[in-house]
């Protein structure tokens, strides 16, 4: 029950549903002082009828997101077996990490890459696969120091005895994909996948996978020395037309010692501690699933919530 009080606030909220599928751009409004200005949440619900025969699966990469973003919203579905003709939100919404909005930024936790194109005014947005907790997809700021069309890939020691081999020509059977983009963290890189549905878990050796479709997409765009942030953030607060809203993703890697105290700083570091109600930001962090839930509204004057503390 406390999930779906979580989750009606936020429908009704976008009840004006986009009916396109896949949309991977979206307008950066710039940043601004005035709180009503402030728009850092991109995207919107979509409805989808479900078509027979489809799966999850299926339907995350209509709409270019990974299956682990449907099943966090959809926790009670049998990927495999959906009723066909039914009707299903699609959350294809997300809070901009933080960042410096330049070149890629991925985060680990939400398995979400942005490219930004400042220029443009917008920015590309893309579910990706990263690293396992003990293969974990390196933290910090990279630059593409290597591009390569059908790369060959030089297999992980752990896993040459799997192929009998130590390098795999390219072709369709190679796991890294078409494109490849070396970053600067050596063995380390951007690339796409011979299977689609890998894409949107914990589950590389380290690497960034996306779709085929996604890579092929963004490569053209990439050229060497584009800078890479890779950052590790389960909480993210957004605004649009004042309201603020809170995004929660599990942690997968264990950095966050106490997810409350991390959000409170969060809040803290942006002066929204006293404009969110903090039972609605608990909620959020109890059902971690992902989507952006308005928990406040930015003050006109002074007129912000007094802070509470979780019993």
């Amino acid at each position: 029950m406390r999930v779906n009080k979580f989750i009606i606030p936020v429908l009704l909220l976008f009840a004006a549903v986009d009916l396109a599928l896949a949309q991977t751009d979206y307008p950066v409004v710039p940043t601004s002082k005035d709180p009503a200005k402030l728009v850092t949440l991109i995207g919107r619900f979509r409805m989808h009828a479900v078509e027979p025969g489809e799966t999850l699966l299926d339907i995350a990469r209509k709409y270019d997101m990974g299956i682990s973003e449907l099943t966090a919203f959809y926790p009670e579905k049998d990927p495999w077996l959906l009723e066909a003709g039914s009707q299903m939100q699609i959350p294809s919404l997300w809070i901009l990490p933080p960042s410096k909005r330049r070149g890629i930024v991925i985060n680990v936790p939400e398995m979400r890459l942005y490219h930004f194109h400042p220029k443009k005014g917008s920015v590309s947005t893309y579910p990706v696969t990263v690293g396992e907790e003990e293969t974990p997809t390196p933290l910090g700021t990279f630059r593409i120091v290597d591009r390569e069309v059908d790369p060959e890939w030089n297999i992980p020691r752990k896993l040459q005895h799997k192929y009998s081999k130590k390098i795999m020509q390219a072709g369709d059977d190679n796991p890294i994909g078409k494109y490849w983009l070396g970053l600067s963290a050596r063995g380390y890189g951007i690339h796409g996948t011979d299977n689609a549905w890998s894409v949107g878990r914990i589950l590389s050796n380290g690497c960034i996978r996306l779709y085929p479709e996604d890579i092929e997409k963004l490569f053209p765009d990439v050229p060497k020395g584009t800078v890479v942030e890779i950052v590790y953030e389960p909480v993210k607060f957004g605004f649009r037309d004042r309201v603020i809203f809170v995004e929660v993703h599990e942690d997968p890697y264990g950095l966050i010692e106490d997810l409350e105290q991390h959000t409170r700083r969060i809040a803290q570091k942006m002066a929204i501690e006293n404009s969110v109600d903090w039972e609605k930001v608990y909620l959020a962090m109890d059902v971690k699933n992902g989507v952006p839930a308005p928990v406040g509204t930015l003050p006109r004057g002074g007129d912000g919530k007094k802070s509470s503390s979780r019993q």
